[in-house]
């Protein structure tokens, strides 16, 4: 039976041999190579061995999974596709992510420059605390009130044709750029009535 691998050769220590040598039955000696045929083109972890050639397998382990991870970090593919690892992103193993780990997550988002449709930059403005903190910092808008403010501007985008597709940046920029218009007209207006 041939067994399909990419690997093409491995480098057979003399270690391999002696111990192979050491062997006192066939049946030790075939499956110690076995194993170590198979971990080195396939991947595959031994997991029935026993007796002598388990322990001649053990004495060479650090060895042989030294060669096969050398292997796979220098030419990028895994032998044992059980063993690659899943491209899922996980959080301190099964624990759920923490509340600055999703915020991480929302600003990574939020500083790409990947053009998208302006409802979902709008939607993900929404839900970001991090940029919601920012606005009120630097713009002095309660934070209650910034939703307001995105539906006010998502409007009056609408009503002027200015929703066009645009990166997260481009929006942010955009939208900020309308705050600060709208906060001048607003303190004109009021200075307007004081007089």
């Amino acid at each position: 039976m041939i067994k399909l691998t990419k690997r093409k050769a491995f480098n057979f220590f003399r270690s391999y041999y002696d111990v192979y040598n050491e062997l006192e039955s066939d049946e030790d000696k075939v499956a110690f190579i076995n194993a170590l045929l198979d971990r080195q083109f396939l991947g595959v972890k031994p997991s029935n061995l026993k007796g002598m050639a388990k322990f001649a397998y053990i004495s060479q382990t650090n060895s042989i999974d030294s060669q096969v991870k050398g292997y796979e970090d220098k030419t990028k593919t895994f032998l044992n596709p059980i063993d690659a690892p899943i491209d899922t992103p996980t959080y301190g193993g099964t624990e759920p992510p923490t509340v600055q780990e999703k915020e991480k997550e929302e600003v990574k988002e939020i500083t790409t420059t990947e053009i998208i449709n302006f409802d979902d930059a709008v939607n993900i403005c929404l839900f970001s605390e991090q940029w919601k903190e920012d606005i009120e910092r630097l713009y002095k808008i309660d934070r209650t009130k910034i939703q307001y403010a995105l539906n006010e501007f998502k409007l009056h985008c609408g009503t002027t044709g200015d929703n066009k597709p645009r990166s997260l940046n481009q929006f942010k920029k955009h939208f900020t750029n309308w705050v600060r218009v709208k906060q001048q007209y607003q303190v004109k207006t009021i200075n307007k009535d004081r007089l």
